[in-house]
């Protein structure tokens, strides 16, 4: 217990002193708070691998490691790091144990999250919401090729907006629409006027 107090003590003292740096303005604080969130992610990263009953330890040290490196990076591709290694994370725990399926489900939205923040990022003013309702389909396909046979309909169903939020469909969709109201009226007029049942 006392070895317990006494790390809890030095990572309290080791944030204090971080929040310090950074509250005064020292330009090495971030690269300090990263490597902070490095080493913390790979220390419960390997925690995680060693023992199986803490394996879940890797989801937060995935995360901790991909918020250090999205630290030294900055911006998007921050962001994006972040994201995709937490969701990597995620994907850890299904591969240690195959049982907890449900990993599978946020590990596959934080990897589509990260491509789209990644493609944004690479490519600024470009449209790659579209991206996210392909991993998220990709991922209910999975579930459902493992055995998941209700995954089928959030599979299917995420293929709607996945369509709707192509680039140029809404537009076509703003003319489709009118289109097909003006076609059904003018086929009603001609029932009518022509006495057709």
């Amino acid at each position: 217990m006392k070895q317990t107090e006494a790390a809890l003590g030095l990572a309290l003292i080791l944030l204090g002193s971080l929040f310090l740096l950074d509250q005064m303005g020292l330009a090495a604080a971030r690269g300090l708070w990263g490597g902070g969130m490095v080493l913390a992610g790979v220390a419960l990263l390997a925690a995680g691998l060693q023992g199986r009953a803490r394996f879940y330890w890797v989801i937060p040290g995935a995360g901790l490691l991909g918020l250090g490196l999205g630290a030294w990076v900055g911006g998007d591709l921050g962001g994006a790091l972040f994201l995709g290694l937490t969701g990597l994370g995620f994907l850890l725990v299904f591969a240690l144990r195959p049982a907890d399926w449900w990993a599978l489900i946020p590990g596959g939205a934080l990897l589509s999250l990260a491509l789209v923040a990644l493609l944004e990022a690479l490519w600024p003013g470009g449209e790659a919401g579209w991206v996210l309702f392909v991993g998220l389909s990709a991922t209910f396909g999975a579930l459902f090729a493992l055995g998941h046979r209700w995954a089928l309909w959030p599979a299917l169903g995420l293929l709607v907006p996945l369509v709707l939020s192509l680039p140029g469909v809404g537009e076509a969709l703003g003319y489709l629409f009118p289109l097909a109201l003006v076609l059904l009226g003018a086929w009603l007029l001609f029932r009518g006027f022509s006495g057709r049942a």
